[in-house]
């Protein structure tokens, strides 16, 4: 079986590729990425490409796929000293579909922060969206209706609540005895 480079264009058997470890690690990083990032990540490595014409060596390509793994693997995605957003593997999806389909005017791309920018814009506006619905939820009362009831189990009677504080108070005065006791050998 023939494979192709999507990112320089290059044509080898399947087993060439396999024998590369650098290769092989690529290709191991992008299938241990969420099915959105991986889907698009060998489109969004050609933009990498280098504009004469040599392909993307395999250590480049695994240096940016372990960088875009982390970005994605964090909790959250910030940008530009903007507010820290709930990270998401679709923000970065959508980020990369649209720089793919709209690629910036200057390539290639030297790092991720294009696509950091765009990836902080989508969750910026999930954020927004799900704050949304929660405010709705809140106003029409199914926020209210979506948690279980809690009830008490057991109503203290004030006899009860008496028994408990006398308890409390006495745990107190024994403590209280115990420190007094201590000071008392300390000085003598």
């Amino acid at each position: 079986m023939k494979l192709t480079c999507p990112s320089c264009g290059a044509v080898h058997s399947a087993e060439a590729w396999g024998n590369d470890a650098q290769a092989r690690q690529c290709l191991k990083t992008v299938a241990e990425m969420p099915r959105e990032v991986s889907a698009r990540a060998l489109a969004y490595l050609a933009l990498f490409r280098p504009q004469s014409g040599r392909g993307l060596s395999w250590s480049k390509a695994l240096r940016l796929l372990s960088s875009l793994q982390d970005l994605v693997a964090r909790p959250y995605v910030q940008w530009d000293r903007k507010p820290a957003r709930p990270n998401s593997a679709r923000a970065w999806g959508q980020a990369m579909e649209q720089i793919i389909g709209h690629p910036p005017r200057r390539l290639p791309l030297k790092n991720h922060n294009y696509l950091r920018a765009i990836a902080w814009e989508f969750a910026d506006q999930m954020d927004r969206d799900t704050e949304r619905r929660k405010i709705e939820a809140e106003r029409t009362g199914r926020l209210m209706a979506d948690r279980p009831e809690r009830h008490i189990s057991e109503v203290l009677s004030s006899e009860q609540i008496a028994a408990q504080v006398a308890e409390f108070k006495a745990r107190l005065r024994k403590r209280k005895e115990k420190q007094d006791e201590i000071s008392e050998n300390n000085l003598g």
